[in-house]
């Protein structure tokens, strides 16, 4: 795509192309979780945008399906199409690719399902009880990678070999930092929470330190808790995406039935696609924070969630 797009823009410089462009929105808003183009319908709009772009010559097509967390007045789904002097066949374009996910609306919305910690968490013990392991609980909406909510949940429903990956707690690395951490260690301290409201509160974890070392710019500390559970803090937020980054822990990912990461699709690849996981479950706190798939508790200012679908019964076209 680098390398089209530059091609373009020499033609352009040149005279050769003389872009044309049409902006279409549809009154659809979605959360970011939602919006994975790894299986139908998403997929289907991506590849509708490539069939034209195959159909006809110089034709680009850019789609925006929306960022509904910023609070601007033209958040919402958006297709821009660029053609070579044509603006007719640009208008034909963006009112098809409009169309078709103006009649997918129903099913583009209602194609993840999100369950809450305290669910998802029960639906993981089921799952590894059942033999549908390993699970992977994916927490997308953890903003600051400090929520302790999955953590929470797996020391009281009492879970076993889960391994969390991880809770982003600078003040408990640089303590740890400063008292030569080292594996074998014993571990007694409260980890998380505390950045804002949507991180919840710190949670005492007791165990034995397994590894600790420096890595990617800051120290890992790996920790083990519980009945066989795993718990990997950081200092900064970190979307585990495969499960091979975690085996460069020193971790044997085999060993373990459940994987609780802070992810919302970028996971999709190592962990779904490639066939690892047998059950994936998306989770979120009980709160609706920023981040959660019920937009309508967020505070908008400068949004009407009634003028979009699903929120209202938005008029289209």
């Amino acid at each position: 795509q680098g390398e089209r797009a530059a091609r373009m823009l020499v033609r352009a410089i040149r005279g050769d192309y003389k872009p044309a462009t049409v902006t279409q929105r549809v009154p659809i808003i979605s959360p970011t979780v939602l919006q994975w183009t790894g299986a139908s319908p998403w997929m289907d709009l991506v590849q509708r945008a490539l069939t034209w772009e195959a159909r006809e010559p110089d034709v680009y097509v850019n789609f925006f399906f929306s960022f509904p967390f910023a609070d601007v007045p033209d958040v919402g789904m958006t297709f821009q199409v660029m053609t070579n002097g044509d603006p007719g066949l640009a208008r034909r374009v963006a009112d098809d690719m409009a169309a078709a996910a103006w009649r997918q609306r129903e099913a583009l919305i209602g194609s993840t399902k999100v369950h809450t910690i305290p669910e998802g968490v029960a639906l993981a013990k089921q799952a590894m009880a059942s033999g549908a392991a390993p699970v992977v609980l994916a927490d997308h909406s953890d903003r600051s990678g400090s929520a302790t909510w999955i953590l929470k949940e797996v020391i009281e429903q009492d879970l076993s070999d889960v391994l969390i990956a991880t809770i982003a707690d600078a003040k408990a690395i640089d303590v740890l930092k400063a008292r030569g951490v080292k594996a074998g260690d014993a571990f007694d301290m409260e980890v998380g929470g505390l950045v804002d409201e949507s991180a919840g509160a710190p949670v005492r974890v007791q165990g034995t330190v397994l590894a600790a070392g420096e890595g990617k710019g800051q120290l890992w500390v790996v920790v083990q808790f519980g009945r066989g559970n795993v718990l990997v803090l950081s200092r900064y937020l970190v979307q585990v995406m495969e499960p091979g980054s975690l085996s460069g822990l020193g971790l044997d990912v085999s060993a373990f039935k459940a994987f609780a990461i802070k992810s919302r699709v970028h996971f999709r690849r190592g962990f779904d696609d490639s066939g690892f996981a047998r059950t994936i479950l998306l989770v979120e706190p009980v709160e609706p924070f920023l981040g959660t798939v019920r937009l309508e508790g967020l505070p908008y200012q400068n949004v009407d969630l009634k003028k979009f679908y699903p929120y209202g019964d938005p008029k289209f076209p």
